[in-house]
């Protein structure tokens, strides 16, 4: 049997390979998506999975890839947070770009939901080097720039619009603190 996987880099398709390779001396008419999706849902950095048998002999895997939205640090294990609300192993991250760290024991679902909020008020996820996550379900943000913005745990969409209201206005002297966590 052939498996063709298709949308990943080299160094990933090795990988997979590697996995999959007990597949090749299995009857195609036996072999059902699920069996594949079994193995290759142990690769967090998947995000879509598409799985075609082409008869006889031949399957066709086409993955993509989740984006990655930060990296943090979990019992001893340094991770990668990605798009598809999973945490990434190091080892199968192989293009490590700049990406914001995260500190704290968050749920993943709390850090997607701020990052989802950043993204709706056009806040320049670029620009933030540090999210801290503390135990009462707020966060503090630390820009590039140094400036600190803190969060409070409720109303976070409205806070983003006072402080990208702050952001424009030219009489604030270097900023370094923004608390947000305080209503009025």
């Amino acid at each position: 049997k052939k498996i063709n996987i298709i949308g990943l880099s080299n160094n990933e398709k090795i990988i997979l390979e590697k996995e999959l390779n007990n597949f090749k001396n299995f009857n195609i008419f036996k072999l059902s998506k699920e069996n594949f999706l079994e193995v290759l849902n142990n690769f967090n950095f998947i995000e879509n999975i598409y799985v075609n048998k082409i008869i006889p002999s031949t399957i066709n895997i086409n993955l993509s890839k989740t984006s990655i939205l930060g990296k943090t640090f979990r019992e001893g294990e340094n991770l990668y947070i990605g798009k598809n609300g999973k945490f990434i192993n190091s080892n199968q991250v192989f293009k490590k770009n700049k990406t914001a760290i995260v500190f704290g024991n968050f749920k993943i679902e709390e850090f997607l939901d701020l990052y989802e909020i950043l993204k709706k008020q056009d806040l320049d996820i670029n620009e933030i080097d540090k999210y801290y996550y503390f135990k009462n379900k707020r966060w503090d943000l630390l820009f590039s720039n140094g400036q600190t913005l803190m969060l409070p745990s409720k109303n976070v969409e409205k806070s983003i619009k006072i402080f990208k209201k702050f952001s424009k206005k030219q009489n604030l002297i270097n900023p370094k603190i923004i608390d947000l966590r305080i209503t009025n």
